[in-house]
């Protein structure tokens, strides 16, 4: 073991066995000091890592000064643990500075929606995804979070206003933003989070739509895709006769359809519960196709995570099937309408929740259609003229008696 070496009052060194600095032998510094009767060693390092005789002789010079005026640190402990403490200050201000400036779209692609496809359902975090590239990464993304006050929201609803989209789709769409800022506020970013009703984005009273379509015009709109896409047609097919949502039908694997007991399931629903729906005979009939078309062996299936339904080119629909609007706007289905009476592919839920109303109890229509209150139930139920008409004849049928001594009454108070 090296010899230690005093080279100046309470510095000392011992060199390396072996290796070298600077053409000698490598030294380690160390102060050795006397306090309160108790000596005290503490090392400083290694010449080779850039310590010198003259650093330590300022440290414990410095040292000195704080035990005579009693301020300061106390020993190299203490001065390390206050120079660490000063470097994490600083880094902590350098990082809350830069978090400041931080941006929209900056906080959208490294923290927000990464968070968002690892906790949400894919039909979610892809319309958020939509909201952030069509909306609010062109208005507010080169804007820091910290910064967007109510100038700025008021610039976006004015922007979402003159594109012409509705109130829900303003409400949703702000929804998307104030979701970012909360995570934002979650994580420590002074960030100002406002109501919808204070950007004015609140739901709308009134938003259920009005249309349904009609035997005629479903029969229009089949003949029409199967003309220009059958794989549109099957698409649509598919939702006429299960009552699905869009993203149900999209997201369909072919490990929820059961051909031998002529169910499909609908996994990961809206309510997040699994539906199980029965297959009517054309739509057996139509996977049987599928499956023949796709030629496997008799006894394969399909992966069971592929999807049922795709496009020309063999990938998944992402949106509405442009051939479906197509056909739509062609049959001219939309002319002179107002938007809540207009087609969408949600249009093809309510036609057949209307349908199965007249024939199930519902407790068995909202089993089918994946619903838990009531209210939502009487949302989607649209009323049935012809069974009013009906009613209605029998009403003015019982009244017949009634209506002669009406007539009397009348021709009496006239005489009178």
């Amino acid at each position: 073991m090296a010899r230690w070496v005093n080279c100046s009052k309470g510095v000392r060194y011992r060199e390396h066995e072996t290796r070298r600095h600077n053409k000698r032998a490598d030294r380690y510094y160390m102060l050795t000091y006397k306090r309160d009767g108790k000596t005290t060693s503490e090392g400083i390092g290694w010449a080779s890592d850039g310590h010198t005789q003259a650093e330590a002789e300022d440290l414990i010079e410095t040292l000195r000064k704080n035990w005579r005026s009693g301020t300061g640190a106390q020993s190299l402990r203490e001065m390390r643990e206050a120079e660490q403490g000063k470097a994490r200050a600083a880094r902590a201000e350098r990082e809350a500075k830069t978090r400041q400036e931080v941006t929209l779209s900056a906080y959208w692609t490294a923290d927000f929606f990464p968070h968002a496809q690892r906790t949400k359902k894919s039909c979610s975090w892809a319309k958020e995804e939509q909201h952030f590239r069509h909306w609010l990464g062109p208005e507010l993304g080169g804007t820091p979070l910290v910064n967007i006050g109510m100038q700025h929201w008021d610039a976006l609803m004015q922007t979402l206003h003159k594109a012409g989209l509705s109130q829900r789709s303003r409400e949703y769409i702000a929804g998307t933003l104030r979701r970012v800022l909360r995570h934002a506020q979650d994580r420590g970013l002074p960030v100002l989070v406002p109501t919808g009703k204070q950007v004015g984005a609140t739901a709308p009273l009134n938003n259920r739509r009005l249309r349904v379509l009609t035997p005629a015009e479903k029969e229009q709109l089949l003949k029409a895709l199967a003309h220009r896409d059958p794989r549109t047609w099957r698409l649509v097919h598919f939702a006429m006769l299960t009552g699905c949502r869009l993203y149900e039908a999209l997201g369909l694997r072919w490990s929820a359809v059961d051909l031998e007991a002529t169910v499909v399931r609908f996994v990961d629903t809206k309510n997040k519960d699994t539906r199980t729906v029965p297959l009517a005979a054309p739509l057996v009939e139509m996977f049987t196709v599928m499956l023949e078309e796709l030629d496997l062996g008799e006894s394969d299936r399909p992966a069971a995570n592929a999807r049922v339904f795709l496009n020309e080119r063999g990938k998944a629909w992402t949106a509405v099937p442009g051939v479906f609007l197509a056909a739509v706007r062609e049959l001219g289905f939309n002319e002179g309408r107002e938007p809540r009476d207009r087609v969408s592919f949600h249009t093809l839920r309510h036609t057949t929740a209307t349908e199965l109303a007249q024939e199930l109890d519902i407790r068995s229509l909202m089993a089918f259609m994946g619903w838990r209150h009531v209210a939502m139930a009487a949302r989607y139920i649209h009323s049935n003229e012809e069974a009013q008409r009906a009613a209605l004849v029998g009403l003015e049928r019982r009244l017949k008696p009634a209506t002669g001594k009406v007539l009397e009454l009348r021709r009496w108070s006239q005489e009178s």
